[in-house]
């Protein structure tokens, strides 16, 4: 049975300064020790253990994880299901004015959000959509909700996205994805070209995002990450990874350490 939410449990030991990271689903970060100074517009904001992070899918961000005193940790609840189009506009309708992307949330919040982290994936689903729903309704009240989805259709984009994540290392190409789609090359290049994306950019990005994970689930050989992630050359993903992240593999693997 899928899970309907995927937490992602973030480390490091020393300063971690990235640049462009990915998060390819809506996402609430709750940083647990440390700081997270969060590049935002022309300025920098500081997420600590009190604030929620919130983001839509599909965006980058730059910050640096700042460890206090020794540790850095955070937890990024990701949603792989959306809320109602109803919950969109109200949260719409609730609250305009929020437009920096750190919440403080309350004990109200912290209690929806563990809810979430602990539950089973193996809940019925119906049971699974009632526990992401309250989060929704809680995050809809204080007009936020709109800050990680403003539509409630799947884009190209998303549908995109769900074909990768279930086989990250496979050597997908357009042709395949077109097929698994319905759709023809020339359609499918130009919705992408619409939504201001392109089918390697979207896979480029996924497989980033699956490197950050993994790399903090074990440490990894650069030619084995680079396989998980579905580069056959490892050189070629060393220098995607520094490329997209401003530092290279080695030098992340370094800051999560001890």
């Amino acid at each position: 049975m899928s899970a309907l939410v995927q937490c992602i449990h973030y480390t490091g030991q020393k300063s971690q300064s990235l640049r462009n990271v990915p998060f390819i689903y809506p996402s609430l970060v709750w940083v647990q020790t440390g700081v997270k100074k969060l590049q935002w517009q022309n300025d920098w904001i500081n997420i600590d253990r009190h604030h929620w992070l919130l983001t839509s899918g599909h965006s980058q961000h730059t910050f640096i994880n700042q460890p206090s005193p020794t540790t850095f940790s955070s937890l990024q609840l990701c949603f792989l299901t959306r809320p109602t189009t109803e919950l969109i506009n109200r949260s719409r309708q609730q609250n305009n004015r929020h437009t920096t992307p750190n919440y403080q949330f309350d004990k109200a919040g912290e209690y929806l959000f563990m809810n979430l982290v602990n539950m089973p994936s193996t809940l019925p689903c119906n049971v699974q959509e009632c526990m992401v729903n309250a989060l929704f309704e809680f995050l809809a009240n204080i007009g936020r909700l709109h800050q990680l989805f403003s539509y409630q259709d799947l884009s190209w984009r998303d549908k995109l996205v769900e074909l990768f994540r279930q086989q990250p290392s496979e050597q997908h190409n357009i042709e395949s994805a077109c097929q698994h789609l319905g759709l023809s090359k020339s359609t499918l290049i130009r919705r992408l070209r619409e939504e201001s994306t392109q089918f390697r950019e979207i896979l480029a990005e996924l497989r980033m995002g699956y490197a950050l994970t993994l790399l903090q689930q074990q440490h990894y050989t650069q030619l084995d990450l680079a396989q998980l992630c579905g580069y056959q050359s490892e050189t070629r993903f060393a220098q995607r990874f520094k490329k997209q992240f401003g530092l290279s593999l080695k030098e992340y693997q370094n800051t999560i350490a001890s």
